[in-house]
């Protein structure tokens, strides 16, 4: 019984030993900041035995601290590295960077903390070489006041004796093995997370090429709205308009340069928005309005050489002096003026149906002799002039822009998805234009417009044919003969062309009676041809230049047979040109062409391919 009571009691002691208070360490005999030595030799010298054990404890303390937050850094990186693996994290490879900075950090913070005192010290040499607190007794004492002496004295000198024989390298670095397998486990776990191709790099350039390009274009889009607003004549003009909501568009792909859904619809939205305004017979009626604006000024000066360049602010002011000087001219003078006028009010109505009312109002006018009411339809048809002159300076402006808006939506869209070949998938409405020439007998041939797109859409097609006839026979006195015929031909034509794109071969050809041309699929030559292909029909003299607007319909016929009555040779026809010398013409004005129209960005491209193989330096 009493032996159960004391091994109870004992238990209960051992239970209520830990909630004692910790020993204080004994405070160190040199007092900080003091520079003297210890008045007592061999408390001196306890303290400087018990120096190199300090630096040793404290490096053992730092190592510890050491393998703990290498666990947790190896750790960090493990989880930082493995959310990578998952989701696109485009900081991943800075803060991987940054958690051995901060744990450097760290790791100091906590070994200038863990620095051993003195008396720190004196209590683990004790405890761990077994020296029964003799150090730290002797440490103690010092500060202890009515000691005896000589008691005081043996405990040092027993104290010194002991701490000059205990080991030196008692104090050694340990290696805790959990710690330390957990962290070998975590850099051999760590080594393929950061060696392995990751499916996420590829996102995450995707998203930087994307933000990088929404800059771009967003840079881009600001510039067209400074192209427009400076263009804008009033508050009121359509271009100011747009270019406030080409704004607009531009901050919100700044803003959010990551959300490609938003930037694509915004950008479709901008764009159908300014499509709407455009009117898609704007160059039919800028080639009508130049070929009017030639035949008025001609009518005005009497020169067939005037206003060769189609202006119509140069056509208007011819038709304000006119009017200054209709009293001065004769009545044959006023009625050949009034069959000019009379002979331009199709082409008038082609450019603006005011503009045909108020040639055909001079052309009555003159007619009758009402001078006044001619001088009054006169000035109305200069003032129409101009005024049908900024109706399609406004459309070719708009269109411009909604060319480059589109190319913006393209750009957005290939950098959003790289994999897409084609761009544009919203519904829309585009614009196609062609050209089609061959030989053959030349009259009025229909134009098509042809072309698909990624969405459906509608579209307008404007065609022009050129024939060439040549015919050849036997002169009479043995010599063959040559002779030349020539056509043009217009027409209309509808085609499907989505607002986004397109994959049409091309947009248009005109088509005479025995053509094989139908467009740059079969038309296309070689970079090299031979000596017989080399020269093309091309009557600049008569017809004009590339670029030099006409929008008269020609009547040719068939080619002509001439024979010769005698022995020799026919003449060359000055017309056929080498093509070196033209190409330059023509790729000008194609380039021109398709930066002032509304057409299909994949058109565009095969065009410039089209050109490109045509090259003669190539």
């Amino acid at each position: 019984m009493i032996g159960r009571r004391l091994g109870r009691l004992g238990r209960l002691g051992h239970r209520a030993a830990p909630h004692l208070p910790a020993p204080t360490p004994p405070p160190d005999p040199l007092p900080r900041g003091a520079r003297a030595a210890v008045a007592d030799p061999d408390l001196a010298a306890i303290r400087a035995g018990l120096l190199p054990y300090r630096r040793r404890l404290w490096i053992r303390r730092a190592v510890r601290r050491a393998w703990i937050v290498g666990a947790v850094a190896v750790g960090a990186e493990i989880v930082l590295w493995a959310m990578a693996r998952v989701t696109p994290l485009e900081v991943a490879p800075s803060v991987g960077l940054a958690i051995p900075v901060v744990v450097v950090a760290v790791l100091g913070v906590l070994a200038a903390r863990a620095r051993p005192s003195v008396g720190e010290t004196a209590f683990a040499l004790d405890r761990e070489a077994g020296l029964r607190d003799r150090t730290a007794s002797a440490l103690a004492l010092a500060v202890e006041p009515g000691l005896d002496p000589g008691f005081v004295a043996r405990q040092r000198t027993d104290a010194l004796c002991v701490l000059r024989s205990t080991e030196p390298t008692i104090f050694r670095p340990p290696v805790p093995f959990r710690t330390a397998a957990a962290t070998v486990f975590g850099l051999v776990l760590l080594v393929p997370l950061l060696l392995l191709p990751n499916s996420q790099d590829q996102r995450i350039a995707d998203d930087r090429r994307l933000r990088d390009e929404t800059a771009r274009q967003a840079d881009k889009v600001e510039r067209i709205a400074d192209d427009l607003a400076a263009k804008a004549r009033t508050p009121d003009d359509p271009r100011a308009q747009v270019a406030q909501q080409l704004k607009d568009l531009a901050r919100l792909l700044r803003d959010r340069p990551g959300d490609l859904d938003a930037a694509l619809a915004k950008v479709g939205s901008v764009e159908g928005e300014l499509r709407a305004q455009i009117d898609p017979s704007t160059e039919q009626r800028g080639a009508a309005l130049a070929s009017l604006s030639r035949g008025l000024s001609n009518a005005a000066t009497g020169r067939p050489d005037a206003n060769r360049a189609g202006d119509p602010a140069t056509a208007a002011q011819d038709l304000r002096d006119l009017a200054a000087r209709l009293d001065n001219l004769t009545s044959a003078e006023r009625k050949q003026l009034a069959d000019q006028l009379a002979g331009l009010q199709s082409t008038a109505r082609q450019a603006d149906g005011s503009a045909g009312v108020a040639a055909g109002d001079a052309a009555r006018s003159l007619a009758t002799g009402d001078i006044a009411g001619a001088k009054d339809a006169i000035g109305r048809l200069a003032d129409t002039v101009q005024g049908a002159d900024r109706k399609v300076t406004l459309n070719r402006d708009l269109t411009g822009a909604a060319a480059r808006l589109q190319e913006t939506r393209r750009n957005l869209a290939n950098a959003g998805r790289p994999g897409l070949a084609q761009a544009g998938q919203s519904p829309g409405t585009g614009q196609g234009q062609g050209a089609g020439q061959s030989p053959g007998t030349g009259g009025q041939s229909p134009g098509t417009g042809q072309g698909t797109g990624g969405s459906p859409g509608t579209g307008q097609g404007q065609g022009a044919g050129q024939g060439q006839g040549a015919g050849q026979g036997p002169g009479t006195g043995g010599s063959p003969g040559t002779g030349q015929g020539q056509g043009q031909g217009q027409g209309q034509g509808q085609g499907s062309i989505g607002g986004g794109g397109s994959n049409a071969r091309y947009l248009g050809s005109g088509i005479s009676s025995s053509s094989g041309f139908r467009g740059p699929t079969s038309g296309n030559r070689p970079s090299v041809v031979g000596a017989d292909q080399r020269t093309i029909f091309a009557p600049f003299d008569r017809l004009g230049k590339p670029g030099d607007p006409s929008y008269v319909a020609g009547t040719g016929g068939d080619g002509q047979t001439t024979q010769g009555n005698q022995t020799g040779t026919g003449t060359g026809n000055p017309a056929l040109t080498p093509y070196e010398q033209v190409y330059a013409d023509f790729h000008d004005y194609a380039l021109t062409s398709l930066d002032r129209s509304y057409i299909p960005l994949a058109a565009k491209d095969y065009v410039r391919d089209y050109f490109s193989s045509l090259d003669p330096s190539k």
